[in-house]
């Protein structure tokens, strides 16, 4: 018995080292720190440091915590460690599940309109969305868009894209029409938002009785605001044709089931300046007893 204890003694190994966090290199207190196979562990102090006492050398470490991923450290005979966790990468994604009706005015050329919006649950492709909108000051002017969007079906811990198609028709002044259509992706990284794509605009000049047609790129960026209580995007994008820029701006928030949105349109001499509020409903989708 006497012999057995001194060999147990004899082959611990003393472990010291430091845990620190991937994103900003701070240290991290309270990691479990746990010798593998065995019930001996500890935990990380408030400088992020540990000490433990191992049965082998090359006993391999496991470090984890609620927010981090588990890492495995082999020790292969180092006495002396330094470990870096990275966050847990679980996303929640907030945008399905909803319907959101406005009642929005164009506050320049189309006084009444409404809007529609449509989220799907969460699939394993992302979730899918659809909006229409329509404005008109019942006589001439007539200002429709539609956009149907698959949101994150790429997506990592340090990104996700979504990837849309969207519609613009306007009649104005019986002056003249156009249809637009523009298919982007947008690169979300963290709160920024980069937005590349390709745009086609058919144009008609009613007087001139003359349609022309040119395609081109369409560059935006947004990014996320937080202002408490409030949650909002501001958005930016501008499409390049071979005679005309459309110009698009905005800056969309709410809280709880309020919602309201400020938009900017501009093209050739339309412009439009709208603003929406609405009313956000969420619904579940029930699964069936057995």
């Amino acid at each position: 018995m006497t012999i057995l204890t001194t060999t147990t003694a004899w082959c611990q190994v003393t472990v010291i080292g430091t845990v620190i966090a991937s994103d900003d290199k701070s240290a991290l207190p309270g990691i479990n720190v746990s010798e593998k196979g065995t019930e001996n562990w500890t935990t990380t102090k408030a400088d992020g440091t540990f000490s433990i006492e191992v049965t082998d050398p090359n006993a391999t470490l496991a470090f984890s915590f609620i927010g981090f991923q588990t890492q495995e450290f082999q020790l292969k005979g180092r006495t002396e460690i330094k470990v870096i966790l990275k966050l847990d990468c679980i996303k929640d994604f907030f945008d399905a599940y909803h319907i959101i009706l406005y009642a929005n005015s164009g506050l320049v050329h189309n006084p009444l309109g409404g809007q529609i919006e449509i989220t799907s649950p969460y699939t394993t492709i992302g979730v899918i969305k659809g909006s229409y909108s329509y404005q008109t000051n019942l006589y001439d002017n007539v200002f429709q868009s539609g956009q149907i969007e698959l949101s994150h079906p790429i997506s990592t811990c340090e990104f996700d894209m979504d990837f849309r198609w969207s519609y613009r028709n306007f009649s104005f002044n019986k002056d003249f029409q156009s249809i637009t259509n523009s298919g982007e992706a947008q690169l979300n990284l963290r709160n920024i938002k980069l937005i590349a794509g390709y745009s086609h605009l058919g144009m008609t000049l009613i007087s001139e009785n003359k349609t022309e047609a040119s395609s081109g790129i369409l560059l935006g960026l947004g990014k996320d605001i937080f202002f408490r209580p409030f949650y909002g995007t501001l958005s930016a994008k501008v499409a390049i044709y071979n005679r005309n820029v459309e110009y698009q701006a905005e800056f969309k928030s709410g809280y709880r089931w309020f919602q309201y949105f400020i938009r900017y349109y501009k093209l050739d001499t339309f412009d439009e300046l709208s603003l929406g509020v609405g009313a956000q409903l969420s619904y579940y989708k029930r699964r069936k007893k057995g």
